[in-house]
């Protein structure tokens, strides 16, 4: 789809509905994605002086006879329009109006929740299927001529069309019947929705499929074809292993195509998109290969062992214009994405210190996982999920890595028995990583101390190992009067395909990048000075991260 940068006139206007106060977030949300040069204006100036591509509108103020004409002109010549809420119902008592959007809008039903469902449409692919809004319902007869469906509800044992889109001349016109209070304009798909129509609006063509080629098919590449496979948009098509067996199960697992060696693999044209499962100390090569033959890379974590190496990927990225992102699958946990909201909803106050954990008492793995020289030893084990939880946390650098390890029961493996890494963020903010093979009884899995209250995450004791089921939540504050009021977070199920969700969005909308490679580099600096550290002793090392 194109991409280039437009101008999009935001009218925002409300006898009734403060919309210029209700649509911040949401234009908010379209000033991340950098498509758009938003103006907000009071009038079609823009248009008229044919400034703006996309007229996206939310009023309550009716037109006159030459406005709507104009605006019916604008679409016909091949601009866009997106009209939110109850704009179409105020602006097609105009037959100018009426003609583009093939509809005329009544009343609007009381306000209520509505389950909205989404139709399948390019707009709408990979939103989630079915969301409740409390809004408004505008109820009228039958589908618009020659429209597009996007949206529907029920209403009263009748089928409504929410959303819809249809062509107009030589442009397109977009109605989204929502957006009477807060909590829409809030919602992430309403935003996405809006940015997308926007861009469709625009005349951006839906993407086709991505084709996916996988480097190595061992246990952890299963987990990546299941999730390319689950998602529209991206599509399985060849793997690489210089394993005969482990090619043989692939064909038959996917019926892809298979290949011996990379190389075959980078010169197949029906690869867009590589994902790179080599082991942590191979990791920059294969990648850096794939975006110079023009690919798209996911990489495994952790993103390297050493900061060059990361910088060596970034470099290729931008110099081929690639997108280039790392695998954090486990920013989707459903008891860290409950921690990371108590925290950065304020309710603990000012976030100053944390404790986590991960391990008990048994033997290491004896594959490569636990052979330091390839897996960067175990601070880059669960350590590369564990401070990229970290650092989405605390504001500001990383500027006191110091870091100790123990070796003292299993000695027929490389990596460490125990590792322990104290951070320190500028303001004086504190953080700690153990990792532990050699743990007979187990810390909490996190342990987070704000200015107004904790959050506490304690491992489930029926949960055999710990660390495949998520934590108990809770929050802690002073109560009134004394004592401490506690409240056990509801963890929403797991979205087991979030990060190739995003990717495809982000590939075929450019929607933000859920894990930057920027992002992942500091994860990987930080682990590489506290090996650093662990080398000279456990010295505190100053450091800009």
């Amino acid at each position: 789809m194109s991409r280039n940068r437009f101008t999009l006139l935001a009218l925002l206007s409300g006898r009734v509905h403060d919309y210029a106060h209700l649509a911040r977030p949401l234009l908010h949300s379209l000033e991340r994605t950098h498509h758009f040069d938003i103006e907000v204006a009071e009038d079609f100036g823009a248009l008229d002086e044919g400034r703006a591509r996309v007229l996206l509108a939310a009023s309550d103020v009716p037109l006159d006879g030459a406005q709507a004409e104009r605006l019916n002109e604008f679409v016909r010549r091949g601009g866009g329009v997106v009209l939110l809420h109850g704009t179409l119902a105020t602006w097609s008592e105009h037959d100018a109006i009426a003609e583009m959007a093939g509809w005329r809008l009544g009343q609007p039903a009381p306000l209520t929740e509505l389950v909205i469902r989404a139709a399948d449409h390019p707009v709408t692919e990979r939103l989630t299927p079915e969301v409740r809004v409390e809004d408004e319902l505008y109820v009228s007869e039958g589908p618009p001529a020659e429209a597009n469906v996007l949206l529907r509800a029920s209403w009263r044992f009748s089928d409504q069309v929410v959303a819809y889109e249809r062509q107009h001349g030589d442009g397109r016109f977009v109605q989204i019947g929502l957006g009477h209070g807060a909590a829409t304009y809030q919602q992430p798909d309403f935003q996405k929705l809006v940015h997308r129509a926007v861009l469709f609006a625009s005349g951006a063509a839906p993407a086709p499929k991505v084709g996916v080629g996988l480097i190595g098919y061992g246990a952890i590449a299963r987990g990546h074809a299941e999730s390319v496979s689950a998602i529209s948009g991206l599509e399985m098509r060849a793997v690489c292993d210089i394993s005969p067996e482990r090619r043989e199960l692939a064909a038959r697992d996917l019926g892809v195509k298979t290949y011996s060696t990379a190389d075959e693999l980078l010169r197949d044209p029906d690869i867009e998109l590589v994902v790179v499962g080599t082991p942590p100390s191979v990791h920059a090569d294969p990648v850096v290969a794939a975006l110079r033959a023009g690919k798209h890379v996911v990489c495994e974590k952790p993103f390297a062992i050493t900061v060059d190496e990361v910088d060596r990927m970034i470099d290729a990225a931008a110099v081929h214009h690639r997108v280039l992102t790392v695998y954090q699958s486990r920013r989707w946990d459903p008891d860290y994405l409950a921690m990371r909201e108590a925290v950065r909803s304020g309710r603990i106050g000012e976030l100053f210190y944390m404790e986590s954990f991960i391990g008990g008492y048994s033997h290491p793995c004896d594959f490569w996982h636990s052979h330091e020289p390839i897996s960067g030893g175990t601070i880059y084990d669960w350590g590369s999920h564990y401070f990229d939880w970290v650092l989405q946390l605390f504001e500001g650098p990383v500027r006191n890595v110091a870091a100790v390890a123990h070796k003292r029961v299993w000695h027929d493996v490389t990596n460490a028995d125990q590792v322990r890494v104290d951070l320190t963020f500028d303001g004086g903010a504190q953080a700690m990583f153990m990792q532990s093979d050699i743990a007979a009884a187990l810390k909490p899995k996190w342990y987070v101390l704000g200015t107004r209250g904790a959050v506490l995450g304690e491992w489930r004791e029926d949960a055999e190992p710990p660390a495949d089921a998520p934590a108990r939540v809770k929050v802690l504050r002073p109560a009134n009067g004394g004592g401490t009021h506690e409240e056990r977070l509801a963890l929403a199920p797991r979205d087991e395909h979030g990060f190739y969700r995003n990717l495809a969005d982000h590939l075929a909308w450019d929607e933000p990048l859920a894990v930057t490679p920027q992002e992942a580099r500091r994860t990987v600096a930080v682990m590489e000075a506290a090996t650093q550290s662990i080398a000279q002793g456990g010295a505190r090392l100053e450091v800009d991260i």
